[in-house]
C-alpha cells in the first residue's frame, strides 16, 4: 500500500517523515502533579506525517520509581488537520506502582482514522495518583506510519 493518496503534492516534509523516534536520557526527570502533564524539563513529543493508510502504530517507553505511591505514564496526541485524536487516560496508561527502584513501562497502541497527510504529533504525559513524587530516567517515543 502506497503512503500517497492520488493528488498528493510531493513536498520536501512529506518524504521519509513516516517514522520517528525521540528519546530522553536525563534521568531525574519528576512530577508531583496529580494531573496529566509534562515532567520537569519540559516535554517529549515527536511528530510523523500520517500516511495514506491513516493508521499509526505508537510506542512509548519509560522508566520510573516512586518510593510511596503510584506513577502513571500516558499520552496526547493531536493531529494538525483532526486536533486531539487521544487523551491521556489512566484506563491506558501504565502504571508504576510504589517502588523505590526503577521499573519499566510500555504503551503499544495504534491509531487510525487519522487524516493522511497531516503532520501527527506525540506527547508523553505523567501523573501521580496521590500526593508524591514520581521520577523518571528514561523516557522513549516510537511512531511508525503503517501502509
Amino acid at each position: 500500500m502506497s503512503f500517497w493518496l492520488a493528488g498528493m503534492r510531493i513536498t520536501p516534509a512529506r518524504l521519509n517523515k513516516y517514522q520517528s523516534i525521540v528519546k530522553d536520557t536525563t534521568a531525574g526527570r519528576t512530577t508531583t502533579s496529580t494531573t496529566y502533564g509534562n515532567l520537569s524539563g519540559g516535554a517529549l513529543a515527536t511528530s510523523v506525517i500520517v500516511p495514506a493508510s491513516g493508521a499509526v502504530d505508537i510506542t512509548i517507553r519509560a522508566t520510573g520509581r516512586n518510593p510511596t505511591n503510584n506513577g502513571i505514564t500516558s499520552y496526547l496526541a493531536v493531529g494538525s488537520s483532526s486536533g486531539t485524536v487521544y487523551s491521556p487516560s489512566d484506563a491506558e496508561g501504565v502504571i508504576v506502582a510504589a517502588t523505590g527502584s526503577n521499573q519499566p513501562q510500555m504503551i503499544r497502541d495504534m491509531l487510525t482514522g487519522l487524516v493522511p497527510g497531516e503532520t501527527l504529533t506525540v506527547t508523553t504525559q505523567h501523573r501521580v495518583n496521590t500526593a508524591s513524587t514520581a521520577t523518571y530516567d528514561y523516557r522513549c517515543i516510537i511512531l511508525e506510519g503503517l501502509g
